[in-house]
């Protein structure tokens, strides 16, 4: 499967900055991607052990499977980190 294939169609998704808090980006992505059942969703939080009762991880390096697709909603200054750690845990869209 190509790069833009796994983007367009991935089986796994890990949200950073996935959030309890109401109101937030990363609360209405993650309960919008929890609808799809086709899909294996990894919540990314280092502050939290559950979101939305989804068990999260502290970062992309600790999620026990490869990522296809990883989405960035963090504040924009932490988001070259976020990006960077993404490429060396092999995510690739």
């Amino acid at each position: 499967m190509s790069r833009i294939q796994v983007m367009f169609n991935p089986k796994t998704i890990a949200l950073i900055g996935a959030t309890e808090k109401e109101g937030a980006v990363g609360r209405t992505i993650l309960e919008n991607l929890l609808r799809s059942k086709e899909r294996k969703i990894f919540p990314v939080n280092p502050h939290m052990d559950r979101v939305l009762d989804v068990e999260t991880y502290p970062n992309i390096a600790g999620i026990p499977e490869h990522v296809d697709l990883a989405i960035v909603a963090t504040p924009a200054r932490s988001v070259p980190v976020v990006v960077e750690e993404c490429g060396k845990a092999g995510v690739e869209g």
